[in-house]
């Protein structure tokens, strides 16, 4: 591809270059690629949809109107062209904006029963909407897409005769998290592919071949589609990438390629499978916010009372009096620990070790013998964040915030003497690579890009095992084993502490295996 023709398309759910535009991981992606990717020489374009709001927070104008087939007529959709928070010459960020696709916040929890109901069928809609906007666009040009959420393009690049154009297009598929998939019904549901497009069913014929075969009944899962029918598929670390080879046992603690497995070893067998691990931003003259632990404690008691003018719970009036019995006390000790409050992210916390107390209940209880303190900042899925809440009340030394404040975290990154990272799978990870860059070790579970960015008794300290217990119980006893060094050995501490601050997992080097790897 010649220089002056070097044009991505990006197409995602999330664009954090957009204010009120992230929710997870993939806002970071779609954040930092595009700018490493132009510092190459490439133009990027950005597509996500608006959710009824991004095109009114971010200065905007109206591009164009789109027409598109779904549930068996032609829509409309406006499509805006935004100004993001940081502009860049050849960076383009487009949103799709149409009432069936607004919403705050961007994903729906739809019940067990009928999970990604609501979600599937906007980004249904959303995917048909850009597939005709491409028809426009000057080719040629990398399609590149972006988790389940945008897989149904190849899908209709396949099967439906308005979205032909697409097929003289390179395509790329990025798996961020594989065990969320999409999953829906091919037809008999008001979300399902039928209703989608009722075209395609006319000659029902090639269901078989794309219904998920996991399932007796035909269900659609643009996860898989988007592995099988991409030319080149990625996912967002090396080692992730080896793990998702193999079968997942969650009663074993593994999670792994979550029933995909096979899709995988043959994109890999046909050489289309990479693994690439995702960047840290790393600005000129960093400066870490560290602050004193009165600071620090009369910056979550000013966030947690703005939060209690919106919202009046019980819990946040509990944790200002308890900041209060702490802001004046010099603690050598601050666990910290910043995550969506999610299984994936603090279920093994929750995990019982061989003595029978779970990983949460022995850190904490060490804790307290050194008079240390544990501040967890996150929010998430009620289940979790009651056990979290109950916990902060049986135990003195666990400070759960249950909201996000970037400015508490920053705090937290900078102030904290130990970080706790024991996901159950981690596809890459941010977290633990931001309180590395502020010179905090980490404690994580050797899984994912984990693995990747955090060497044992170098830059950080890792657990693993074979079974929750075992994993439990290692857990515990790494974090144990951190602690004694920066109580007892300070030499050792700082040269650890040293080595994760001097890490280095760029967006540059990660582009450049991007274009190498994948656009080519």
């Amino acid at each position: 591809m010649s220089n002056e023709k070097r044009h991505v398309v990006m197409v995602a759910s999330e664009n954090d270059a957009l204010r009120g535009g992230k929710v997870g991981g993939i806002g970071d992606v779609i954040r930092n690629l595009p700018v490493s990717l132009e510092k190459y020489g490439w133009r990027v374009t950005v597509l996500t949809p608006s959710y009824g709001y991004l095109h009114n927070n971010n200065p905007s104008t109206l591009h164009s109107m789109i027409n598109f087939p779904f549930a068996g007529k032609i829509e409309q959709a406006e499509l805006w062209k935004v100004t993001p928070k940081v502009p860049y010459e050849h960076i383009r960020h487009l949103v799709v904006e149409h009432p069936a696709i607004r919403g705050n916040p961007i994903y729906v929890n739809d019940p067990p029963e009928s999970p990604f109901m609501h979600d599937a069928t906007k980004y249904a809609l959303f995917c048909s909407a850009v597939g005709q906007f491409l028809l426009k666009e000057p080719s040629p040009f990398v399609l590149h897409l972006h988790d389940w959420h945008t897989a149904t393009i190849l899908m209709l690049m396949e099967l439906h005769p308005r979205f032909s154009h697409l097929k003289s297009l390179h395509t790329v598929f990025t798996i961020h998290n594989l065990a969320i998939q999409g999953t829906r019904p091919m037809r008999g549901h008001a979300s399902s592919v039928q209703s989608w497009f009722p075209e395609l069913f006319e000659d029902s014929a090639w269901i078989s071949h794309w219904k998920d075969p996991r399932y007796q009944e035909p269900l659609y899962t643009p996860m898989a589609v988007g592995i099988q029918y991409a030319h080149k598929v990625n996912a967002v670390s090396p080692n992730y990438t080896e793990e998702i080879l193999q079968p997942s046992d969650h009663q074993q603690g593994w999670y792994r390629g979550e029933g995909l497995e096979s899709f995988l070893q043959q994109a890999k067998n046909e050489r289309r499978l990479f693994g690439i691990l995702n960047g840290c931003e790393y600005p000129n003259q960093y400066t870490s916010a560290y602050m004193s632990i009165m600071d620090l404690s009369e910056l979550i008691q000013s966030e947690l009372i703005r939060w209690r003018e919106r919202n009046q719970d019980s819990f946040i009036d509990e944790l200002i009096r308890r900041i209060d019995t702490v802001k004046h006390l010099q603690h050598p000790l601050m666990l910290t620990s910043i995550t969506r409050v999610v299984e994936q992210k603090v279920g093994l916390f929750f995990e019982k070790g061989s003595n029978g107390k779970t990983a949460l209940d022995q850190i904490l209880n060490m804790l307290a013998g050194l008079e240390g303190l544990y501040f967890f900042l996150g929010s998430g899925t009620p289940d979790y964040e009651k056990l979290l809440r109950e916990t902060s009340r049986k135990h003195k030394h666990l400070i759960f915030i249950s909201e996000y404040s970037e400015a508490i975290a920053n705090a937290l990154y900078a102030k904290g003497t130990l970080f706790l990272m024991p996901s159950l799978y981690e596809p890459c990870g941010i977290s633990q690579m931001l309180a590395m860059r502020d010179g905090q070790p980490c404690v994580v579970h050797s899984v994912g890009g984990l693995k990747d960015t955090v060497i044992d008794n170098v830059n950080g300290f890792t657990f693993s095992g074979n079974s929750f217990q075992q994993v439990v119980d290692d857990f515990v006893q790494v974090t144990q084993k951190a602690i004694r060094i920066f109580l007892e050995d300070k030499c050792t501490w700082e040269n650890i502490r040293m080595a994760a601050k001097k890490s280095r997992f760029t967006w540059e080097s990660s582009a450049r295996k991007y274009i190498d790897l994948l656009y080519t």
